[in-house]
């Protein structure tokens, strides 16, 4: 079987042969079968990383370091770029932690393919010998659009609790069935997402949630089948606390790019915290899913403007606090009620048309303004006489001109400095 491949990979190829094949393995080696997309091209062979760059020394290939600990490098040529590890076996720790205690690299394709997930993942390509190695029958699965575990569910998903996540994007995004085995295995060591780094929940749940834009062929509820996976198994405790069943509804109304805040307001009417915003910062923190502050500020916003929104905050205090997010929110509000994103919409417009300030940065003077004209005026109290004429310029009972809110300062608050 000849797989389609570019002329610079084929002659990154010829440039090894004489002291290795050169193999390529995983989702391109898939995709390219099922006559889908293909993904970033893996690299494999009895190389190491050393032995790469003696040979691609003066050729036009250059070979940077990912981790040669683990025999991982990217090979480099004009806009191409692939990733080649090395042959070898490993032994990751008891506990899932998808790192390799244990590393030992080998010669032998045989020896190599054992460490991998799943049938459809471990057919390797041999690049000039245009064939295909199937040890472990993946081309058999690929025909029969099933997952399954190459070597016995319990050590696969043992070693690695995060391929218990792929597993289900991969079915999702292919629109796999799973073995039996395979699932209920599954099902039983989710314990296993525990030992897995919040960022890389993260990233395999986002990756879940955008299955059905994976491919073209991608059914566009692919991301729905994600989901209810994810129920079944029982693996939301795994990923954010005291919730073990999502009710789906707002996920299934919101755009593409804003499926997570959907999911997220489904998992607050499935919980119903005391504190959503407390609630939601502590999931995101780095005993969570390790979002960055800036992106969880504004993930929470975006979600807590939602329901306030919902139990009708005053505008001025919602657009104080959500001013910066709510065109976010209201792409969400109006999934959920028309009525109120209109409310909302309509004072938002006005808030722009006649240019209200709505932020402390919007005022006309500044903290070095405040500085210069009061110098006896503390600075702790600088924050209070902001918000001070900020809501009275809202308000209408002063104009926002430099002028006059020195001199509500001078008169409001300079006696009491």
């Amino acid at each position: 079987m000849r797989l389609k491949v570019s002329d610079n990979l084929i002659k990154f190829a010829k440039l090894v042969q004489k002291k290795a094949d050169m193999f390529i393995v995983g989702g391109f080696v898939r995709n390219s079968i099922l006559g889908l997309k293909n993904s970033d091209i893996d690299l494999a062979s009895k190389l190491t990383p050393i032995e790469l760059e003696k040979l691609c020394k003066g050729s036009g290939f250059t070979i940077k370091d990912k981790s040669k600990k683990l025999g991982t490098v990217l090979v480099c040529c004009d806009n191409e770029i692939w990733e080649h590890t090395t042959f070898k076996k490993e032994a990751n720790p008891i506990g899932g932690e998808h790192s390799s205690s244990k590393i030992k690299f080998t010669t032998e394709l045989q020896e190599d393919a054992k460490r991998r997930d799943f049938t459809i993942n471990a057919i390797y390509y041999n690049i000039l010998k245009e064939e295909i190695i199937d040890i472990y029958s993946g081309m058999y699965d690929l025909k029969k659009k099933r997952i399954r575990t190459l070597e016995s569910p319990d050590f696969v998903f043992e070693n690695d609790g995060l391929r218990i996540l792929r597993m289900i994007r991969i079915a999702s995004e292919l629109n796999f069935s799973i073995s039996r085995e395979t699932l209920m295995t599954a099902k039983k060591m989710v314990y296993r997402l525990n030992d897995i780094s919040g960022q890389r929940k993260y990233d395999e749940l986002m990756l879940i949630l955008n299955s059905s834009e994976r491919y073209k062929s991608s059914s566009k509820n692919a991301y729905l089948r994600g989901l209810k996976l994810l129920n079944y198994l029982g693996i939301w405790p795994n990923i954010f606390n005291s919730v073990s069943h999502i009710r789906y509804r707002m996920v299934k109304k919101v755009n593409t790019n804003q499926r997570f805040e959907g999911l997220l307001i489904d998992l607050i009417n499935s919980l119903n915290p005391d504190c959503i915003s407390y609630y939601l910062a502590s999931q995101f923190s780095q005993d969570g899913l390790m979002l960055s502050k800036m992106k969880s500020k504004k993930i929470i916003d975006v979600v807590c403007g939602y329901f306030d929104a919902l139990n009708k905050m005053n505008n001025k205090e919602f657009f104080f606090r959500y001013y910066n997010n709510f065109d976010e929110i209201s792409k969400i509000l109006i999934k959920k009620n028309k009525f109120v994103f209109f409310k909302y919409n309509f004072f938002y417009k006005y808030i722009n048309k006649f240019k209200i300030p709505i932020q402390i940065k919007d005022l006309k003077i500044n903290a070095k303004d405040l500085k210069e004209n009061f110098p006896k005026l503390a600075q702790k109290k600088y924050s209070v006489v902001f918000s001070e004429l900020l809501n009275k310029v809202f308000e209408g009972k002063i104009k926002n001109e430099r002028e006059e809110l020195l001199a509500e300062v001078k008169n409001e608050f300079l006696g009491n400095s």
